[in-house]
């Protein structure tokens, strides 16, 4: 995906909205940061906001219309009542969601479908 010239204005802006959270380039003696401490800063600031992007994301895909095939047998499935937590630890940190399981009878096995 390309982000387009508006996206890419208005998450020029959030960063210069998230620099204002974080402050200046001075350590609270005084003393200037060095250029590692600003990128280390930033890189901080960076994977914030990727896991918590990506954790609001995977929140919002929606289950298959229709139960999905086993996939071991192929044979219709049960969408279980309880959604199981998933938790994935990403480069940018860890992102937790629940998601609906299925249930194949005849396998025995119960599976996440793919999303996508």
């Amino acid at each position: 995906m390309e982000l387009s010239a508006i996206q890419r204005k208005r998450l020029q802006e959030i960063a210069t909205e998230a620099k204002e959270i974080v402050g200046g380039c001075l350590h609270p003696d005084g003393r200037p940061m060095t250029f590692a401490e600003l990128e280390e800063e930033c890189i901080e600031v960076g994977d914030l906001l990727t896991s918590a992007m990506l954790q609001r994301r995977v929140t919002e895909r929606q289950p298959p219309q229709q139960p999905p095939g086993c996939p071991t047998c192929g044979r219709q499935t049960n969408l279980n009542p309880d959604e199981e937590p998933r938790v994935l630890q990403t480069d940018r940190g860890e992102v937790e969601w629940m998601e609906p399981t299925y249930h194949c009878r005849h396998c025995r096995r119960s599976f996440f479908p793919s999303l996508g």
